[in-house]
């Protein structure tokens, strides 16, 4: 494994758990949340309310699709703070936090935050992209 940064130990093994946003248990958007605000220091929406279930693909994909504006796509130039989007049973529906070129710290139901290649098998040809918020991007 590739060096990560020392913080990152701080979030793994935290458990998954639906529309969690804190470090009590978090969903994929939660872990994002929450890290962002943590180490950061960028306030993204914790869109809560805006989906019922982590498996809703319609209702995520909506939620993607509208709420692009803030963020810059920056696959191929990522760093530590930019936001993997995957496609999970065909739909934009799972999310990623990158913490070091080709790393991600994500979470999924039944598997606690861990961290993982985006660009290995399992991922890599579900990946849509990847983001950077606009705070971020203006402070580079």
């Amino acid at each position: 494994m590739t060096d990560l940064p020392a913080w990152v130990a701080d979030y793994i093994g935290i458990p998954f758990v639906a529309h969690g946003r804190d470090r009590m248990g978090w969903d994929c958007w939660g872990l994002v949340h929450v890290i962002l605000a943590e180490r950061f220091r960028v306030q993204v929406p914790s869109y809560i309310d805006d989906y019922a279930s982590t498996n809703d693909a319609q209702a995520l994909g909506r939620l993607i699709r509208g709420e692009m504006t803030p963020w810059r796509a920056v696959t191929g130039d990522e760093h530590a703070g930019d936001v993997v989007l995957l496609r999970v049973r065909g739909a934009p529906m799972h999310v990623g936090l990158v913490v070091a070129k080709g790393w991600m710290l994500h979470v999924e139901e039944g598997i606690d935050s861990m961290v993982e290649r985006y660009d290995g098998p399992r991922w890599e040809k579900r990946l849509i992209g990847v983001y950077r918020h606009e705070v971020m991007a203006d402070a580079a």
